[in-house]
């Protein structure tokens, strides 16, 4: 049965409302659907779970703002109580004018915000009131991201004002949610258009306050610096990445690590000629990630990344022979991929059609890395001797044991040894029982 039809059966006043209706009016497609009823009305949705065989989960811990979602294979139904005791009073609580309308499954008819559907047909992004900013500050950089995910959509400049005006709510939100916007901007192949936005409204210094920015460095001065325009200039190119290198696709992931990693690398210039930031970049951006709680494996690339970005650099001022590389690789393993993408951008960015030589050195042993990768498993080569080999020798299993492998396999990497022959050679050679008692 239809939903509208069990809607019917029902008694139940449901309406389909927000950007779901928008998207439907842009031509575009939807897998997920945004629907409101009377709080009252709620024990619906798990009858309409049971009927349409779909499994029934809530999200947020606010009574308030609690979401019933139903799914239904790849879509999504998401049911939320009414903002108000009629539809005429949820659409006037919306954020923004675009997202103002309703369709009521049961009275099969439309409803829309006076403003609505010339908005749509402007493309302009228009706030419904002022004071809906102050019920939820998340919708202020909602409000930026539409700038990058709907096409050719501007900001109202009244809505831009306020914005400027109630920036500072923004500290108000918890991180996981402002990180979740964040996500999905960086993640929009037009994500240099958003954040340049979050910049002059002056959303981007309170999302972070590690800048310390104030009436000095703040809006349309944050943008203005050139480590900032650089950052804008490497989203461009990463937005690009897989036409320009020809590179296998990057993953959802990698995407956000390389977007968030070169952000880190700006603030790090910006706050370097204001001496606000003592430690390391690789401390700035733990302690950014970590506010932001994001997950350890998440701070842990990163933090790889930036780091090994410096050791890369040193390696291509210095003639590096091809064992040494193979170890280098080795010994960062499956991120040297990211590493050498993140370089290759940066090196990208740069506003001069001729590279420096110092660049151009950057560039060639990016890839010699990328062709060693290709040639080899270099990353994880099949073990030649194996924890048992070495055990034989006299040693007890332990630490020590995998110190011995990964010695063996760094000569591996390196092509000093080739076979498991040679492996148990070397082995017995240099690890005999007796000759190692520190490590007993």
């Amino acid at each position: 049965m239809a939903l509208e039809g069990i809607v019917q059966r029902e008694r139940t006043k449901l309406y389909l409302v927000g950007g779901t209706i928008r998207d439907l009016a842009l031509g575009g497609d939807r897998r997920d659907y945004d629907f409101i009823l009377q709080r009252r009305d709620m024990g619906f949705v798990p009858r309409l779970a049971l009927e349409l065989k779909g499994h029934l989960f809530s999200i947020g811990r606010d009574e308030k703002q609690r979401v019933c979602r139903i799914l239904l294979g790849d879509d999504i139904l998401d049911f939320t109580a009414m903002d108000g005791f009629t539809i005429g009073e949820d659409l006037g609580k919306r954020d923004f004018t675009i997202n103002a309308m309703a369709y009521s499954l049961h009275e099969h008819r439309f409803y829309f915000h006076p403003r609505s559907r010339a908005d749509i047909n402007e493309k302009l992004i228009r706030m419904v009131s002022p004071e809906g900013f102050d019920r939820d500050p998340l919708r202020m950089i909602r409000g930026v991201r539409y700038l990058c995910t709907l096409d050719g959509f501007r900001l109202d400049g009244k809505t831009k004002a306020v914005i400027r005006r109630k920036a500072n709510l923004v500290r108000n939100i918890p991180v996981e949610r402002i990180k979740t916007e964040l996500d999905r901007i960086l993640l929009s192949p037009k994500s240099f258009i958003a954040m340049e936005e979050l910049a002059v409204l002056g959303l981007f210094p309170e999302i972070f306050p590690e800048l310390g920015m104030n009436q000095d460095l703040g809006g349309e001065a944050l943008f203005r610096t050139d480590a900032f325009y650089h950052y804008l200039q490497f989203l461009r190119c990463l937005a690009h990445w897989k036409e320009w290198d020809g590179d296998l696709p990057l993953s959802v992931e990698e995407k956000l690590i390389l977007s968030y990693v070169a952000l880190f690398t700006s603030m790090g210039k910006i706050l370097a000629p204001r001496h606000q930031w003592k430690g390391s970049l690789s401390q700035l951006a733990y302690e950014i990630m970590t506010r932001m709680k994001f997950s350890n494996r998440f701070k842990d690339l990163a933090q790889q990344l930036i780091d090994h970005h410096a050791d890369l650099l040193k390696l291509s001022h210095a003639k590096v022979d091809q064992k040494a590389l193979k170890q280098f690789i080795y010994r960062l393993g499956s991120p040297i991929r990211l590493l050498t993408t993140f370089s290759l951008l940066e090196n990208r960015v740069s506003p001069s059609d001729r590279l420096s030589r110092k660049d151009q050195k950057l560039v060639r042993l990016c890839h010699r890395i990328k062709d060693l990768c290709q040639e080899g498993d270099i990353i994880s080569p099949p073990p030649l001797v194996t924890g048992r080999d070495v055990i034989r020798l006299g040693y007890k299993p332990g630490p020590i044991v995998g110190y011995i492998l990964h010695c063996i396999r760094e000569k591996q990497v390196r092509g000093e040894i080739e076979d498991r022959k040679q492996a148990l050679a070397y082995l017995r050679e240099t690890f005999k029982r007796e000759h190692h008692r520190p490590f007993a």
